[in-house]
């Protein structure tokens, strides 16, 4: 009977992912390699679960982005989640760990650092998982919140709206950020893993959609534009 600690990898880059498993194989890791993120959200209801996830945050542009990974994997199980990294930002590194990463690191990382990383993790995780659906929330109010699970901002009058996976993200953005203020840039490279152009109007977009949802839920909501620089979440005085 097998009984090394095992570690699902999701990395879209074939080389590195296979040095990884290497590596962490040669340690004593028992390791499964997954080189897609939309085939992790297929596969995880049927999964056996492993002792700990390691996600890499960027994993193509048409692929969940590692904060995505997280939520999900979060209101499934308590497994642990390590998310690795070429972005420094403190933004990403927030959204990261607020959205249930328990390590984030920047790579390359030294496999050394790694593996203490890994073994810190796997002390605090718990002794047992249900595999069950845990019930995740946001909270923009105290009558307006989201529940991960299925996606849906209620309002305590019964009204909901359905939100996106980057739709959640910015609004956990919002929520998280000190007056409820984000940069432009700050807010892509979280929402999609690099760097934005500056001819890139996909923030201006998602904010759009945004604005439009929160709307329904409450009139008193805006997502108000600060020309040049960002957005704010406002709430207009009763």
């Amino acid at each position: 009977m097998d009984v090394r600690k095992s570690i699902v990898i999701v990395e879209d880059d074939k080389l590195y992912g296979r040095v990884l498993d290497y590596q962490l194989n040669s340690l004593g890791y028992h390791c499964t390699l997954i080189n897609s993120g939309h085939r992790l959200l297929e596969e995880l209801p049927s999964l056996k679960l492993p002792d700990l996830f390691i996600f890499d945050y960027f994993l193509g542009l048409d692929e969940p982005t590692g904060l995505t990974l997280c939520r999900h994997v979060q209101s499934f199980c308590d497994v642990p989640i390590m998310v690795l990294t070429g972005n420094n930002k403190l933004e990403t590194l927030v959204s990261c760990l607020k959205a249930g990463a328990d390590q984030y690191i920047h790579k390359p990382c030294d496999i050394r650092e790694l593996d203490a990383r890994i073994i810190a993790s796997l002390r605090k995780a718990p002794a047992t998982n249900s595999g069950k659906m845990r019930e995740l929330k946001l909270q923009l109010d105290k009558d307006i919140g989201l529940q991960w699970s299925d996606q849906m901002l209620r309002h305590s009058n019964g009204t909901s709206v359905k939100l996106t996976d980057k739709e959640i993200g910015l609004l956990e953005l919002f929520v998280n950020s000190p007056e409820r203020y984000i940069e432009r840039d700050d807010a892509f490279q979280v929402l999609y893993g690099y760097e934005m152009q500056p001819s890139n109007r996909s923030i201006d977009v998602l904010a759009g959609k945004l604005r439009k949802k929160l709307a329904i839920l409450d009139p008193g909501y805006i997502v108000r534009t600060m020309r040049g620089r960002g957005y704010a979440l406002v709430k207009a005085q009763e």
